[in-house]
């Protein structure tokens, strides 16, 4: 009896402290592939979106060195493209948001000159960071993808 009141003591023990550990406030670290394809699910596209090469998609956004990124975009005939962006640091993420913003200001302009049905996709551009993450969606309408990316980064 008495060892089994001991060992019902350690297993309480056990569970106290795994149930500190889960309210340790570190986040998860979010699977920045995986969280891409649930946006471009969410949203609408004017056409296909297809998953770029990171390379090209790092010297594409101007990332800080160092950032992960999973990107699609469609044919460049449209402004529409995903992009996830593991930046490393929060400052990282400040810096690449501030540089997406200007970004986004350029294409505009561009497109409005090339295609201006499109300038309206870039002006509401999903553009969120949480923590060191970074999200970029432009799409005919994005749905829900706003609330999946806001649920994602925390």
């Amino acid at each position: 009896m008495k060892l089994t009141r001991i060992a019902a003591h350690a297993l309480a023990l056990a569970l106290v402290f795994a149930l500190a550990g889960c309210g340790s406030g570190e986040k998860e670290p979010v699977d920045i592939g995986a969280l891409g394809q649930r946006l471009v699910e969410a949203a609408t596209f004017g056409e296909p979106m297809n998953a770029l090469d990171s390379s090209v998609a790092l010297g594409l956004y101007g990332a800080p060195e160092g950032t992960s990124v999973a990107a699609w975009a469609g044919t460049g005939a449209t402004a529409e493209e995903v992009a996830v962006f593991d930046c490393g640091s929060a400052e990282n993420a400040d810096a690449l948001v501030q540089s997406l913003e200007q970004r986004n200001e350029v294409r505009a302009s561009q497109y409005a000159d090339y295609d201006p049905e499109e300038v309206p996709k870039i002006e509401n551009a999903v553009l969120l960071s949480g923590g060191q993450y970074v999200v970029l969606l432009v799409a005919q309408d994005p749905g829900n993808a706003a609330s999946v990316a806001a649920e994602a980064l925390g």
